[in-house]
Formats: C-alpha cells, sequence, structure tokens
C-alpha cells in the first residue's frame, strides 16, 4: 500500500508540474495582451501588466489544482481505464483485493509515458500565441502607436481638482495679474511675468533715494526729514497711478 501511495503522489506531482508549466505560459499571454492594450492608452504599462497577469497566474494556478483529476491520464492510457481512479479512491484500505489492483496498476504506469501529462497541440498553440502576441508588442512600442493618452488626461483632471489648492500657494501679485494657474506651466508665460514685474520693479525704484531704508538706531519718525516724505508721497503717488494700490 505505502508504495502505491507514493506512486501516486508522483503522478499528482508530475500533473501539478505540467499545470504549473501550462499557467505560466498563459499568463505571459495575458501580460502581452494586457501590456498591448495599456500601451495603446499610455497608462503604466509594466506596473499593470504584470499585476493583471500575477492575479491571473495565482487564481488560475489555484483553481486548475484544485479541480484537477485522474481521468485525462486514463483517456490517454486506455490500459489505466477506470483502474487509476479506483485504485486511488481505495488507496488506504488493506485487502486482499485491493492489494492486487494496486500492484497492477503499480505495473502499468510504468508503461505511462511523461508526455502523456502534457497536451502538446495545447503547448504548440500557446507558444504561438506568446510568438504573436510578442511581435505585436515590438511593433506597437517601435512605432509608438497610441489610441488615447489616458495617464496626461488623468494628469489634467488631477491638477484641476487641486486648482484651490494651488491657488493659495501662489503670490496675490501672480493671481491680481490675471494669470492663470495653467499659464505657470509654461516658460514663455513665466519669463514674460519676470520681466514685467522687473520692470516694475525698476520704475518704483527710480523714485526711492538709496538711503530710505539704511539701518538706524532712531525712530521711523525721526529718520524721515522733509524731504524724504516728499519722496515718499511721489513713491506712493506713482504706486496709484500704475495700479499697484
Amino acid at each position: 500500500m505505502a508504495e502505491f501511495r507514493t506512486a501516486l503522489n508522483e503522478v499528482y506531482a508530475t500533473q501539478n508540474k505540467v499545470i504549473l508549466f501550462m499557467t505560466f505560459l498563459r499568463a505571459l499571454i495575458v501580460f502581452l495582451l494586457s501590456f498591448i492594450i495599456l500601451s495603446l492608452f499610455n497608462f503604466f504599462q509594466w506596473g499593470l501588466a504584470i499585476a493583471i497577469a500575477m492575479i491571473y497566474f495565482a487564481v488560475k494556478l489555484h483553481k486548475e489544482i484544485d479541480s484537477k483529476n485522474l481521468t485525462e491520464i486514463e483517456r490517454r492510457n486506455p490500459f489505466l481505464a477506470e483502474k487509476l481512479r479506483t485504485a486511488a479512491d481505495y488507496a488506504n484500505i488493506v485487502n486482499y483485493v485491493v492489494s492486487r489492483l494496486h500492484a497492477s496498476v503499480l505495473n502499468s504506469l510504468k508503461n505511462v509515458p511523461i508526455s502523456s501529462f502534457i497536451d502538446l497541440k495545447k503547448v504548440t498553440y500557446l507558444l504561438f500565441m506568446i510568438i504573436l502576441s510578442s511581435g505585436a508588442v515590438l511593433f506597437v512600442v517601435s512605432n509608438d502607436i497610441m489610441i488615447y493618452d489616458l495617464r496626461a488626461a488623468l494628469a489634467s483632471l488631477s491638477f484641476q481638482g487641486n486648482k484651490d489648492v494651488l491657488e493659495g500657494l501662489i503670490p496675490n501679485s501672480l493671481l491680481e495679474a490675471d494669470i492663470s494657474i495653467e499659464d505657470l506651466n509654461d516658460n514663455a508665460q513665466v519669463n514674460e511675468m519676470a520681466m514685467s514685474a522687473k520692470k516694475e520693479k525698476e520704475k518704483r525704484d527710480l523714485y526711492l533715494p538709496e538711503d530710505l531704508f539704511e539701518q538706524s538706531d532712531k525712530s521711523f519718525e525721526e529718520m524721515l526729514p522733509k524731504k524724504k516724505r516728499i519722496y515718499i508721497r511721489k513713491y506712493f503717488g506713482e504706486i496709484r497711478k500704475y495700479g499697484f494700490e
């Protein structure tokens, strides 16, 4: 009985290896097809394609292993028909009849080729699909084929959704100049704003003496003689003139 159990475990182990191999081939096809579709929409091709393939592999492998049986082996090896499954069902029973059945099945298993565990037609079909899908991936990637840039569209939506938050971080001087948030991404617009701000600063500096803000131990009132107060009034008058109130 122990010898038959060992042989039966070897049969199951061989089945599991075949299932693992076939499931891997199918998962590889799923990865390639997912990569093609995601590339056409420019949406995190590598990460999502790998995640989809891994999930498929785990689910499919678990399902296939749980549903495996000895029927396929008996179908490909007619001399084991009914005998293998019956012997497996009575693997834990010890009597003369069962022992003779186990001995007969063990004898027959020696004539079972490993190739009978593998469906060569399915393997050939899966390999063909892998080659075809790989060619499609190379074609799409090398030619930069894209139906729609989904990543850019989502980034734009995300940017619009955070517009209020960004507005709180942008100086009021830019907002008062009727500059939209989107314009801040435009280098030409940024340079134009910088030049405009620089010119306005130069205009204001024309009316301010350099020693106006020099440090002193005196109070602000004491350090403003009549002449400087005139300069200050003139300065604020120019501000109102150019709309900087």
